[in-house]
């Protein structure tokens, strides 16, 4: 019996195959381009589209923290003048001690918004 060994080499099927897959290559070069630049587009767009997503989304949550923040500063506005008013029912402060602080903390903006 002879052994043959493997050397890695391709073989002849091997050969055969490469040196197809190069002739239609080579023949078709322009469909492999074609599909090459197909397929950035469209991971181009969907690229874009994600980061449109992330922008709407980061802004959205930017606008709802801030409605939060101003929602808590009102709450704490109002608290606050609450404080003041029970001072001055108290007798703790005078009238216009209390209309200063009132003014103080609305910013000379006496609109309370609910």
């Amino acid at each position: 019996m002879i052994y043959m060994s493997k050397r890695g080499g391709l073989g002849c099927g091997g050969a055969f195959i490469l040196i197809l897959g190069i002739a239609v290559l080579i023949n078709y070069w322009y469909i492999f381009v074609a599909i090459a630049v197909l397929g950035g587009a469209i991971w181009y767009y969907y690229h874009q589209k994600e980061v449109q997503d992330a922008q709407a989304q980061a802004d959205a949550d930017r606008q709802q923290s801030e409605t939060e923040r101003k929602e808590a500063q009102a709450g704490s506005q109002v608290d606050q003048i609450r404080r003041f008013k029970q001072l001055l029912d108290e007798g703790a402060i005078t009238q216009s001690e209390f209309d200063q602080q009132k003014a103080k903390i609305l910013g000379n903006d006496d609109t309370l918004k609910f």
